[in-house]
């Protein structure tokens, strides 16, 4: 894999495991060392797949089911499109890999306009391309709004795990307690 595959598969594993850790903690049932092991493997065909132009989801997918991880490798297909709508009150290991995957520009947190910014400069070349992006914006930020709903917290928060913050409603909760609240 290439170094810059390599750091954006790392930091897409910290937003994920960190997604699902605070989702868990909301009583959801996401399957931690599934999330990190699809989160890290996300992108495990994309450096052959620049090559050959196939897809590199499905190439991911076959690769991990070939080796024995058929779940990881379902993830892992679906990390750019989710095939299927997901339960509107649980959150599902493909959804936080997904949003983490959007969430996540090279090597940086950013956010779903600056991330859907850079792929349509990237990927927008023509009409067609730019209404798939603007389609998987849009379904981006339903699962977006769904996670934020459980986590009460703003999806800006995310950008601070690059700089080791505390994301509001812990920070708010840390704060009332040293303030006697």
């Amino acid at each position: 894999m290439l170094e810059n595959i390599v750091a954006h598969s790392l930091e897409v594993s910290k937003v994920a495991l960190f997604l699902s850790e605070e989702l868990n903690r909301k009583g959801q049932g996401i399957d931690l060392r599934l999330v990190e092991a699809a989160a890290l493997l996300h992108d495990i065909a994309k450096t052959v797949c620049l090559q050959t132009k196939e897809d590199h989801t499905q190439a991911g997918y076959c690769l991990l089911k070939e080796i024995g991880y058929d779940r990881i490798g379902e993830i892992v297909a679906q990390h750019v499109w989710l095939l299927k709508e997901g339960d509107p009150f649980s959150v599902s290991e493909e959804e936080v890999v997904n949003y983490a995957d959007k969430r996540v520009r090279h090597d940086q947190i950013v956010s779903l306009d600056e991330r859907f910014v850079d792929l349509r400069k990237r990927y927008g070349k023509d009409q067609k391309s730019i209404a798939y992006l603007e389609r998987m914006e849009k379904a981006i930020l339903v699962v977006e709004h769904k996670i934020f709903v459980i986590l009460k917290i703003d999806p800006a928060d995310l950008q601070h795990l690059s700089q080791g913050s505390v994301p509001s409603e812990k920070r708010r909760s840390r704060e009332g307690r040293l303030a006697g609240v």
